[in-house]
């Protein structure tokens, strides 16, 4: 059993960051940390929201992470907080309710990078299972754990970079502005 201390969630937890949780624990895969809730990036109040998330024993950062937030000017944030939990390494998908519909950015925080896309009345559950192309009956009967597993082990593939128009925070903060 690995314990969160030992684990790249080790600061969040400390700072009280990891709230809500539905899995804080080692998952189905061995040597897989898995954590399921919200993380709070700007008090109790601000959180990213229905968090699916990962580390891999031996990695000093989350391997995948998928959240959603309210609002696109809070992307920083979000990034600094987590801070070295984060590495150029790892797959990062955020949701972000008021990007203008339809928009899908890959935006470059130094070496990290993280798939910024549009979401409105559904779940990131069910955006990352579109996203992925992950058969939704067949997870229905899967536990939590097996579920992070089973959109972990894809997330940690992906790379469709080609979806996503690449530009800068401040571009997508235009575009997201002109809207």
């Amino acid at each position: 059993m690995t314990a969160v201390a030992d684990t790249p969630f080790a600061k969040l937890d400390a700072e009280g960051r990891l709230l809500k949780p539905a899995l804080n624990a080692d998952t189905h895969v061995a040597g897989r940390y898995g954590f399921r809730g919200e993380i709070s990036y700007d008090g109790p109040e601000t959180v990213l929201k229905e968090v699916f998330s990962v580390s891999e024993a031996g990695k000093p950062a989350i391997g995948f992470l998928a959240g959603s937030i309210t609002t696109y000017d809070d992307l920083p944030k979000v990034v600094d907080v987590l801070g070295p939990a984060l590495d150029a390494d790892g797959k990062y998908f955020i949701y972000i309710a008021d990007l203008p519909q339809g928009n899908r950015f890959l935006i470059r925080f130094g070496d990290v990078k993280i798939f910024a896309i549009f979401i409105d009345d559904t779940s990131v559950y069910n955006e990352l299972l579109d996203t992925f192309y992950v058969d939704k009956v067949k997870l229905k009967k899967y536990d939590t754990a097996a579920k992070l597993d089973a959109l972990a082990d894809v997330g940690l593939k992906y790379d469709e970079v080609s979806n996503y128009k690449e530009l800068s925070f401040d571009d997508g903060l235009a575009i997201k502005n002109a809207a």
